[in-house]
């Protein structure tokens, strides 16, 4: 039986870029779960923002990746003992990303001395909510293998940084909507290859996998290059992320999140002879 792994960004496509909101797509979720499908939050979101929101979409028991694909997490309700996991909670925790934040933390302030840019975890919750829009950051904030900053220097001085931050602690950099990430090497694409393989390895004798991803950015376009249905969102410019020239299965939205979402998924399932719903 052919099922779907629905993988899907959160900021901008699931949820509206500004105000956090889901919308109507609470519905569509419920209905694409109730036909035995999987989604799967591929995010720069961390542990603790994920987790609120899973519960809150009764999607608890679907894995996710966190912060651009660094950490992975497996409901041990449904997953068997991950190879290289550790037991966290309620799930097998598989960490892609080597360095901790405390050590990215520690890397970023001597940085400081030199570069001119400010870091996430050093601001106040006042001047942190002028730019996300959020009244609590700390769920925000709560990062295990990664530090997010605001650039506030020139090109030329971001293309030095960058070099260093390769060369000393063969670390990345991944520009966001908002912030840019500092992390090891990881990314969206690394995650959702790990989670459908976990997927064969574990079901492949109930049912075979498809991949459907929904992204917004420039972060989501190796996950949307990978799978075999890729699913644009519009941002707030109006404006789509570049995929490569030869992919094929392309939808895109006319909406913005948070409708965007259910939009695009409407019309991929109209070309779909196994539907989604």
């Amino acid at each position: 039986m052919k099922r779907y792994l629905i993988f899907t960004d959160l900021d901008g496509t699931l949820l509206d870029h500004d105000n956090y909101s889901y919308g109507n797509n609470k519905k569509m979720i419920s209905t694409i779960i109730n036909n035995k499908n999987e989604i799967i939050f591929n995010t720069s979101k961390t542990f603790s923002e994920c987790k609120k929101l899973l519960k809150e979409l009764k999607l608890s028991n679907m894995p996710f990746s966190t912060e651009n694909g660094a950490v992975l997490y497996f409901p041990k309700i449904r997953f068997n003992k991950i190879k290289n996991s550790s037991s966290f909670e309620k799930y097998w925790k598989v960490r892609i990303a080597k360095l901790s934040s405390k050590v990215w933390h520690q890397f970023l302030k001597q940085k400081q001395k030199k570069y001119n840019f400010l870091i996430a975890q050093d601001l106040s919750p006042n001047i942190l909510k002028r730019y996300t829009n959020l009244n609590n950051t700390n769920m925000m904030l709560d990062r295990e293998a990664s530090q997010i900053i605001l650039w506030d220097d020139n090109l030329t001085n971001l293309k030095l940084f960058k070099k260093e931050l390769k060369f000393e602690k063969d670390g990345i950099f991944i520009k966001g909507s908002r912030f840019m990430q500092i992390s090891s090497i990881c990314n969206k694409r690394i995650a959702k290859k790990l989670i459908s393989h976990v997927y064969d390895i574990q079901f492949r004798d109930k049912y075979t996998m498809n991949t459907i991803a929904l992204g917004d950015s420039r972060n989501d376009i190796d996950m949307l290059n990978s799978c075999k249905y890729s699913c644009l969102i519009k941002n707030s410019s109006g404006a789509y992320p570049k995929l490569r020239s030869n992919k094929k299965n392309v939808f895109k939205s006319s909406k913005l999140a948070p409708d965007g979402w259910s939009e695009v998924l409407y019309k991929l399932n109209k070309t779909l002879e196994n539907k989604i719903f």
